[in-house]
């Protein structure tokens, strides 16, 4: 074998190795790229997720305040209306006797009554 015939081999051996190196290292990089993808995915899903979350938080914060602010407006109804029949009644009764006499004993019972039913837990009453 000439030294010709010998520098052929080795640049085919040399060429052949690097030929594997190239390759062997274009499927680790494939490999790579193929768990970078799934990662990404994964990491992708977990931020939709999270976003999901997020603004289920956002709408939740926002009926619970709507009630708030509702329950707030009743309040001030209910209180103003509480006012305003005091004032109703205090102007009615103001020039009126009736607060100088004596409660029937019918009406007294009849007033107990409807105390005790509107003080009842769920608005039951048992008649005594």
């Amino acid at each position: 074998m000439t030294s010709g015939d010998k520098a052929i081999v080795f640049l085919v051996l040399g060429l052949g190795l690097f030929t594997g190196y190239v390759w062997c290292q274009s499927v680790l990089t494939q490999s790579e790229n193929e768990q970078l993808t799934r990662d990404l995915q994964i990491q992708t899903q977990a931020r939709n997720t999270a976003e999901w979350l997020l603004h289920g938080q956002e709408q939740t914060m926002q009926v619970f305040s709507a009630i708030r602010a509702a329950n707030r407006a009743a309040r001030l109804i209910d209180e103003n209306q509480r006012n305003e029949a005091k004032q109703t009644i205090s102007a009615a009764t103001a020039q009126d006797d009736c607060g100088d006499r004596l409660v029937p004993s019918a009406a007294a019972d009849e007033l107990r009554r409807l105390e005790q039913y509107a003080r009842a837990p769920g608005g039951h009453f048992s008649a005594d």
